[in-house]
């Protein structure tokens, strides 16, 4: 269950509901521990050049998260299914390496561990 905003949003092409089923399964797969780092989710499928076929089938993500700058990624590939893989793949990759950065800085001690004093003999 997704606790953000998300949408599939076809732009210049035709997007059957089986395509958009596909998007969301990838993306609840791919993002399936750090979801509660993600605020919203805008996926965007556009098909470029139109009917003249081609390299032309665009996936562009963009990721809104908990700690700061969006996260956006993209990608062009002759089918559409295989463009929507990869940059699902690709913003995974950046935002678990993301939260891994902001994980391990939470993880740093709160004190520097001071080097033990050197002893001092007592006057007797």
């Amino acid at each position: 269950m997704r606790n953000y905003d998300f949408e599939c949003v076809a732009l210049q092409t035709d997007c059957s509901a089986q395509t958009k089923e596909f998007v969301e399964t990838q993306w609840d797969q791919a993002i399936d521990r750090i979801d509660n780092w993600i605020r919203t989710v805008s996926i965007y499928l556009t098909d470029i050049n139109g009917p003249r076929g081609g390299i032309s089938k665009r996936c562009r993500i963009v990721v809104h998260t908990q700690s700061g700058a969006p996260v956006i990624v993209q990608d062009t590939q002759e089918r559409i299914s295989t463009a929507i893989t990869h940059a699902i793949k690709r913003a995974a990759h950046t935002l678990k390496r993301q939260v891994a950065k902001k994980r391990e800085k939470n993880r740093q001690p709160l004190y520097a561990i001071a080097e033990p004093l050197p002893e001092v003999e007592a006057e007797v």
